[in-house]
């Protein structure tokens, strides 16, 4: 079953955030606590960790905004 991949509630105040850097490509085998991709609010950069192991699939667009909780990636 493949675990979602979502934009994590940062603050506060944070609705909206951008994705700024994918560490890893579709395809790629990732370990739970790797960082997998960057965001960007107007206040912060924060870093943002993988929930499982397994295959990632990037879907989120770098440089895109997105709102707390849309589904960017799956993790099989």
């Amino acid at each position: 079953m493949a675990s979602e991949i979502r934009i994590p509630k940062l603050g506060m105040s944070a609705q909206e955030v951008t994705l700024t850097e994918w560490m890893f490509g579709d395809g790629e085998q990732v370990e739970k606590g790797d960082v997998i991709y960057t965001v960007e609010t107007d206040k912060t950069t924060s870093e943002i960790e993988a929930q499982a192991s397994g295959i990632i699939h990037p879907t989120g667009v770098e440089g895109e905004v997105y709102k707390v909780g849309a589904v960017v990636g799956t993790i099989d």
